[in-house]
C-alpha cells in the first residue's frame, strides 16, 4: 500500500493506493470522485481489461498526483465496475519517476525518486 496525495477540485485529498506492478492505470472507485465533487463522466472514457481477461469503462482524468515530495500529473481512472475494494496505483504516469522496491519480508514498498 501507498499514501497518494491526489489534487481535486482545488484541494488535496489523501487516499491508500495498492502499488499494482500489473495495472496499467492508476484506478479509484467512483465514491472517491463523488466524495470530493468530482464528476468523474465527464473524463475521456476507455475500456481497460482486468485480471480475469474482462474489459470495464474507465474514465480518465488527467489529477496532479504526489508521493513523498514528488509531484506530477497523469491520468487517473474512475470505474463504477472495479471488482475488487481497494483503489490501485498502477504504472503509466506513475512508475517513470521512481525506483520502486518490495521487501516482502518486511511488507515494505519503497519510492526513491529517479531523474
Amino acid at each position: 500500500m501507498a499514501t497518494v496525495g491526489i489534487f481535486i477540485n482545488g484541494r488535496w485529498r489523501v487516499v491508500e493506493l495498492y502499488v499494482d506492478t500489473g495495472a496499467f492505470y492508476t484506478l479509484l472507485h467512483v465514491q472517491f470522485a463523488t466524495d470530493f465533487g468530482l464528476d468523474f463522466k465527464r473524463g475521456r472514457k476507455v475500456l481497460a481489461q482486468v485480471g480475469d481477461g474482462g474489459l470495464i469503462p474507465v474514465h480518465l482524468h488527467k489529477l496532479m498526483m504526489q508521493i513523498g515530495d514528488t509531484q506530477f500529473v497523469t491520468e487517473v481512472g474512475f470505474s463504477e465496475k472495479l471488482g475488487v475494494s481497494f483503489n490501485l496505483l498502477g504504472r503509466l504516469g506513475v512508475f517513470e519517476h521512481f525506483k520502486i522496491c518490495f521487501h516482502e519480508k518486511r511488507k515494505v514498498v519503497s519510492f526513491e525518486v529517479v531523474d
